[in-house]
């Protein structure tokens, strides 16, 4: 059973027993076989359901994986553990089923697990009645036992809330009741997950600590938060802390601070409330330590843990450590060995600091933020990382696109003021990227269009770049602190987009160095596509015309960076986007034949840019369709082919197309080549269920269709034209997959003879549940003749890829 609107259960007033059990079922195990009261155990969970990676039959009977006792209602775990034990104790003895690899119990509230194992040694004692009523727990023997099964197993049992861990609980699920897992209930704490974890941290274990509230305020005042507990606890083996970074350790599953705190001193151990029970219980569900990989990682990253979530809203992104180490490689190359004695940083959007750490002249660096709470994670930081060198006058607050420069520390103010000092000043950041666009829904407020920086500049730079929040940095900089050095972390679209055109008459710069890294790499990003280094000079004042960028690739835990070649991005200054160009061969009055869905001109849009019957309405609505006509087929396959036959990459995602030369108009061979790509592609779309299908490209006699087509415009319309080798063996594997499709319905009344090559996917291929095409089909011919196909269309897109920069969609 859902709360209405969410996807987790919720399994609160229900009546019967039964019922509970059956949701739990449907809503966890269903990939298993439940059979109830087997020896009056509640709840016991086969193999017979189960498939390939799970549990395989054994012996010739089916394997129990589970056994399972359920109470309606909220009820006490130890209670419900006991009950288990007694009555699955006989089920065991018998030996007619091998022990399961787990025991489970839950109420409406909780599920809590336990491996069979663990609770062996309880059927040697002999000091209480096996042979009670299990299900009475008033009894002294009752009592008795429970006091044992708590004393054997309390420490070692999963516990979950349904609802809120309802993650967890699957991908504990998933991960144990499998064949051959481990029977251990801990999970891993990787860089991916420990944050969710300290959430449930702060619910589970933080309530038990024995300190008080007006502590827990004095602590904060002075740089001491409820994750520093956490992290002690975290990086942790056998109740020990096992680094000395921390300031806060663990010995002996009891904290100690590793410095005096005014107020408390801490000479003593100090403890929990209920003797640690909610810890031990919380921490018996996660493996600890993280393993090595990911414990650097989880140190540097405390800013995280800080109660507040205000990254999101403001646009601003952690930078890894891999890419903060690597752009001081940069500057050093571009301003000498001694750059940091030589020269002044200001980090103005400094967040907690991560940016700067690794600097060694702290007299010359300052680090401002919007965020107090930035700052006092960084002033906390400066005592316990000796990476991060600053001076605590040089951390302040400021709202660098709202505050005046009359805030700034006066030190800092001379060297702007100064136009000497201003040339040796670096502006050292990673800004927010935030759109305001991107903000001002579900109750987040608008951003960019906000700022003093905004409206002050929007009038000469174009609202639609001031809408970028890192573009209102670079202004802002450019304009008040004139002749200064730019080292920046930003996407690419100040060098690429349109929206940039006044942007780029205004920003006058020499670029010194620049390089490229995934933008997935850094917190909250999710998209695959190039995040730019680059350093500028205001001195020399430049227009940008391009960004020649080396390319870094990094290792999965982010440890280490490689360098791959150089990319360059052209910008859009004098140059006509695709756009332009399609709209030269709009056909509104001919007979339609498809619709091509447009949209916008970066490589990134090209996922949505295909062919259709039916285009929906939400496209239609906002004029993103052209209708397709013989007048146009060429230019529309030429315009699909050139943005679909070079695969997109995180290094390409951002790249803009042109409309192109007079090139194109002659070369007949590129013209086909663009119409046999088009016609083959997953991307074309048409369909004969939304209308007759025009884009067959064969006849009826080639493919052995058992009746006429509803059209052979497609077939008549290649009938004159000559084709490059590399077309005729797509145009040659496309024939002998329709040969097979229509061998395959002689006898099938409802397969359409019609069928496009989208429809024939789609028959041979089918559909998930969520309604998305499979990748592959059950009939193996079908994929040998696809891939066959797939392997030709590759060859082909190979052989336009030069066309597509020779005349001039993309720029080299």
């Amino acid at each position: 059973m859902l709360l209405r609107g969410l996807n987790v259960p919720d399994y609160s007033g229900i009546q019967k027993e039964e019922t509970l059990k059956g949701l739990v079922y449907q809503d966890y195990f269903s990939k298993f076989s439940y059979e109830p009261n087997i020896d009056n155990i509640d709840f016991v969970l086969t193999n017979k359901k189960a498939r390939g990676d799970l549990f395989n039959e054994s012996m010739g009977s089916s394997v129990h994986i589970a056994y399972g006792e359920a109470k309606k209602g909220i009820r006490d775990l130890f209670d419900m553990f006991t009950q288990l034990i007694l009555t699955c104790k006989k089920t065991y003895e018998k030996g007619e089923h091998l022990a399961p690899p787990w025991l489970l119990v839950f109420d409406e509230a909780r599920i809590a697990f336990v491996a069979f194992h663990d609770m062996l040694p309880i059927f040697t004692i002999t000091d209480f009645n096996w042979n009670q009523t299990p299900s009475n727990h008033e009894t002294a023997d009752f009592q008795k036992a429970r006091e044992k099964v708590k004393n054997i197993i309390g420490a070692k049992i999963a516990v979950y809330n349904f609802g809120a861990d309802d993650n967890e609980i699957k991908e504990f699920i998933k991960t144990h009741f499998v064949a051959g897992a481990s029977a251990s209930i801990k999970s891993p704490i990787t860089k991916d997950n420990f944050v969710q974890i300290f959430i449930k941290w702060v619910k589970e274990v933080k309530p038990y600590i024995n300190i008080g509230k007006d502590e827990w305020v004095d602590f904060k005042h002075k740089g001491i938060l409820d994750c520093d507990f956490y992290r002690a606890d975290m990086m942790s083996s056998g109740g020990n802390t096992i680094t000395e970074k921390l300031k806060i350790v663990l010995k002996n599953d009891n904290y100690k601070f590793q410095e005096n705190i005014s107020g408390r001193l801490f000479t003593s151990d100090i403890g929990f409330t209920d003797n640690g029970e909610a810890y031990n219980r919380f921490w018996n569900r996660y493996e600890r330590p993280p393993a090595p990989v990911f414990q650097q990682y989880i140190i540097d990253r405390r800013d995280l843990l800080v109660p507040q979530n205000i990254r999101e809203v403001k646009g601003s992104f952690f930078t890894p450590k891999i890419w903060a180490d690597k752009s001081k490689e940069y500057l050093a190359a571009v301003f000498g060995a001694d750059w940091q004695d030589e020269y002044y940083i200001w980090d103005c959007a400094a967040g907690t600091g991560n940016l700067l750490a690794g600097l060694a002249n702290e007299y010359n660096v300052w680090a401002s933020d919007i965020e107090q709470g930035n700052l006092e994670t960084i002033q906390s930081l400066i005592d316990i990382d000796e990476n991060l060198n600053l001076l605590p006058g040089h951390v302040f607050q400021f709202d660098f696109l709202n505050d005046s420069f009359d805030k700034l520390p006066e030190e800092l103010r001379k060297i702007i003021n100064d136009p000497e000092k201003r040339r040796k000043l670096i502006v050292y950041i990673n800004p927010p990227y935030a759109e305001a666009t991107s903000y001002g829904v579900h109750g987040k407020p608008q951003v960019a269009n906000e700022t003093n920086t905004f409206k002050r500049f929007s009038p000469a730079v174009g609202a639609e770049a001031m809408n970028e929040l890192y573009a209102q940095f670079f202004v802002r900089i450019y304009h008040n602190i004139p002749d200064c050095k730019l080292a920046t972390f930003s996407t690419l679209k100040f060098v690429t987009s349109h929206k940039f055109l006044r942007f780029r008459k205004f920003f006058l710069a020499k670029n010194k160095a620049a390089f490229i890294c995934k933008a997935n790499t850094f917190d909250n990003v999710e998209g695959n596509f190039p995040v730019a280094f680059s350093i500028w000079d205001f001195e020399q004042k430049e227009r940008i015309l391009k960004l020649k960028c080396d390319i870094l690739l990094n290792n999965p835990e982010l440890t280490k960076a490689d360098k791959k070649g150089k990319k360059t991005f052209y910008a859009t200054n004098g140059f006509k986007p695709i756009g332009v160009w399609r709209k030269s061969f709009y056909d509104i009055k001919g007979k339609s034949l498809g619709s091509m869905i447009v949209v916008g001109p970066s490589m990134q849009s090209n996922n949505n840019t295909f062919i259709t019957s039916n285009p929906a309405a939400g496209y239609v609505k906002k004029h993103m369709t052209a209708n397709i006509t013989e007048k146009n087929l060429i230019e529309i396959s030429i315009y699909l082919a050139v943005r679909l036959c070079i695969e997109q990459t995180w290094i390409n995602n951002r790249e803009q197309y042109f409309s192109p030369n007079d090139g194109y108009k002659n070369d007949i061979e590129f013209q086909n080549d663009c119409l046999i790509f088009t016609l083959l592609h997953g991307q074309n779309r048409i369909s004969v269920q939304h209308g007759t299908n025009h884009w067959i490209p064969f006849t009826e006699k080639e493919v052995g269709a058992k009746e006429k087509f509803e059209s052979n415009f497609m077939s008549k319309y290649l009938e004159d034209k000559t084709f490059s080798p590399e077309a005729r063996s797509v145009l040659s594997a496309g024939r002998e997959l329709w040969k097979y499709y229509h061998a395959k319905i002689k006898n099938n009344k409802t397969a359409s003879v019609n069928a496009s090559f989208y429809d024939i996917r789609e028959f041979f291929q089918g559909r998930k549940e969520s309604g998305t095409m499979n990748t592959k089909s059950d009939d193996e011919t079908y994929n040998a003749l696809i891939k066959t196909l797939r392997d030709a269309h590759k060859a082909l897109a190979e052989k336009i890829a030069p066309k597509v920069y020779e005349y001039g969609f993309l720029r080299e």
